[in-house]
């Protein structure tokens, strides 16, 4: 699986832009991942899940996408929410693999950019 970040390199943003579409068209469901990372961090999860349930995906959100052969499998998306962002990693399905808050003042120095593929 080939993994691609926004700071990197991002060739497949019409393909980012069509599975957003499509998304935006399902219900949400929810990985027991995600559930269970929404009670071990203990975040006010009555508030962010009512906030996603009406929340339309937005491909200018999406900073991180995982490509299986020619499909993409799943999103990361980073939402404006309250004081923080949430970070969503979502399937190609609509399914929340896993959900948590993250700093807006968060600017990825820590990014490790051999994880990512780059320009060939």
């Amino acid at each position: 699986m080939l993994r691609f970040h926004k700071d990197i390199y991002f060739p497949d943003i019409v393909k980012i832009e069509k599975l957003n579409e499509l998304l935006n068209k399902k219900s949400w469901k929810f990985s027991s991942h995600c559930l269970e990372n929404l009670k071990y961090r203990a975040i006010d999860n009555a508030s962010i899940l009512n906030h996603i349930k009406n929340l339309k995906l937005d491909a200018k959100n999406v900073f991180e996408y995982y490509l299986f052969g020619n499909e993409i499998e799943k999103l990361c998306y980073r939402i404006p929410y309250s004081h923080s962002d949430i970070i969503l990693v979502v399937s190609r399905y609509k399914s929340i693999i896993t959900i948590y808050l993250n700093s807006k003042n968060d600017n990825h120095e820590t990014l490790k950019k051999e994880l990512y593929q780059s320009v060939k």
